[in-house]
């Protein structure tokens, strides 16, 4: 099972918006594993709109990267970009065509 499989499972039955401390509090009521409250206290702090943006605050652990297909490794740097947008100031980004 994967850190984001781990992390789904935990907040399925999350309501979001939530905050750190919430998402916590809930994966811990719903009976999340123990794995999977230890990588929520590890988020940073702040309110997360939905589950998207938890799994890309989850810090990662760059060995478990190691062995994957080069579509599942673009697939995550999507993830961790805002799909795709990339984490560039609004006046220096491209204007779309």
């Amino acid at each position: 099972m994967t850190v984001d499989d781990i992390i789904r499972e935990a907040l399925s039955s999350v309501d979001f918006p939530a905050d750190k401390q919430s998402l916590v509090q809930q994966a811990a009521d719903a009976g999340a594993s123990e794995q999977a409250l230890r990588l929520l206290r590890a988020l940073p702090l702040g309110t997360y709109a939905n589950k998207a943006e938890v799994l890309r605050s989850v810090p990662r652990d760059p060995d478990e990267e190691e062995g994957l297909s080069p579509a599942e490794l673009a697939r995550r740097a999507r993830e961790r970009t805002g799909e795709g947008r990339g984490r560039v100031a609004e006046h220096l980004r491209q204007p779309k065509s």
